[in-house]
Parts: structure tokens; sequence; C-alpha cells
């Protein structure tokens, strides 16, 4: 939206930009990698190319690459839907006695915070 060219390295770096380079005042619409340039495209209309460093477009420097990329988005999924169950069961627990139901809630919430550290220490591995 700001025109800036965002590279991002998840493999190092999962939260923040490797690399950001203004392209354009406008909006960028669209990006086509062919070899060693990149063919950018705004909203104006305006095509810029890019020549691009070696380690953006050739497949022999990191050739497991892709396997490790499935393999992180993987983990970050089931992260995800690990969470997402979490909520679910908090919003489903059952109305009744409030010591009972805090009981509950403490023992519920322990296993989930273990579960979340387990899942954590996994996905950082």
């Amino acid at each position: 939206m700001d025109g800036f060219l965002d590279v991002w390295d998840f493999f190092y770096r999962q939260n923040e930009v490797a690399y950001s380079v203004k392209v354009s005042d406008a909006v960028l619409t669209s990006i086509q990698v062919n070899n060693h340039f990149a063919s950018i495209g705004d909203s104006d209309g305006t095509v810029h190319m890019m020549q691009l460093c070696r380690a953006l477009y050739d497949n022999t420097l990191q050739p497991k690459e892709k396997e490790i990329m499935q393999t992180i988005f993987d983990r970050e999924f089931r992260r995800e839907k690990q969470l997402e169950i979490s909520k679910r069961l908090d919003a489903k627990a059952k109305p009744g006695d409030p010591a009972v139901k805090n009981k509950n809630k403490d023992k519920i919430a322990a296993q989930l915070e273990a579960k979340l550290e387990e899942i954590t220490v996994k996905f950082f591995e």
C-alpha cells in the first residue's frame, strides 16, 4: 500500500522485514519474477524493473528451502489451531457452582498452558 517492496526471510526472522525498498509512490499491485529480474506493477500503471540478488532467485543455494518453509508453516498452522480450540473450550465452560467452575477453569488453564508451551517449544525447534 505504501509503494515499498518488502523482502521477508522467514527462515531466520519471522517477525520483521529483512529488506525493504521504495519502488513507487503508488500502491504496488503485481510482481512477476523471471530469473534475476522482477517486474513490479503499481496502481498508476507503471512497471518497474529490478535486478534481484542471487539469493532471491537461485534455488540451488538452498535446495531444501521449500521443504523447510512448509514445515515451519505446518507447525504454525497447528499452533493456531490449538489456540483456536483452547478459545472454544474456554468459551464452552459450563456454568455451575462458582467454586467448582473456578477449579475447573484453573485445571483447564493449566492444561492449556502446558500444551501451548509444548507447541511453542516444538515450533522453535
